[in-house]
């Protein structure tokens, strides 16, 4: 995940731990294809990936997450920086925010989003919109728009299984093309664990084509 500037995030959380307390955690993951919107951004290689969070009693939070990446050009790293606020109004899950996606290697690809999701029970629906902060070359409302809709789909002997569906709305930044995922993950030896099928008809080689990716993660 991703923000729109650093310093955004550090006057959000000076500001918000002044009236609520702050809960810190970590993730750490490794995976056998880093695939992002159905496309891999490893090459089809193994990814090594991880972040920090900041959760406020009130709903906002704030965090950074990075992965190794591999596109053919000098990227080498993806660095996410994000901030939001999460509730809930009538059982109806909400959460809202803005995200920095950045390669240090190649300002070029930097980009921003904007998002916002509901989610009822089983079903979850997020859109993000691209936007521009005048200081990069993609990401603006004509880059792009994604719309991902989630389903958990119950737990049997400990195993929760999951079902994805996305489209993306490149608008000038390419063909739109959707994008699918089953997964089934569970809990073995102090990680979690996932199998995932995932498959795409975006105009990206075999980037996007099916494959099964396995992911261990750990919450820190």
């Amino acid at each position: 995940m991703k923000l729109l500037k650093t310093t955004a995030v550090a006057g959000l959380l000076v500001a918000s731990s002044a009236v609520t307390a702050v809960e810190l955690s970590g993730n750490v993951a490794l995976t056998t294809d880093y695939v992002w919107r159905g496309v891999s951004q490893s090459d089809n290689g193994v990814a090594i990936q991880g972040g920090f969070d900041a959760g406020f009693e009130n709903g906002l939070y704030a965090g950074v997450w990075g992965s190794n990446v591999d596109f053919g050009d000098s990227a080498s790293l993806e660095l996410d920086l994000y901030a939001g606020w999460a509730g809930e109004f009538s059982g109806v899950g909400v959460d809202a925010g803005i995200i920095h996606y950045a390669y240090p290697d190649e300002n070029g690809s930097n980009f921003n989003e904007v998002y916002l999701g509901l989610s009822m029970g089983p079903v979850s629906l997020m859109h993000s919109v691209g936007f521009d902060t005048g200081s990069e070359n993609t990401g603006d409302n004509d880059f792009g728009n994604y719309t991902d809709l989630g389903l958990d789909l119950g737990e049997v002997s400990g195993v929760a299984f999951g079902a994805h569906l996305g489209h993306y709305d490149l608008k000038d930044g390419g063909d739109d093309y959707s994008d699918w995922k089953l997964s089934a993950s569970t809990g073995f030896i102090g990680a979690d664990w996932e199998l995932a099928y995932t498959d795409s008809d975006a105009d990206a080689g075999n980037l996007g084509d099916e494959r099964v990716i396995l992911t261990v993660s750990k919450s820190l």
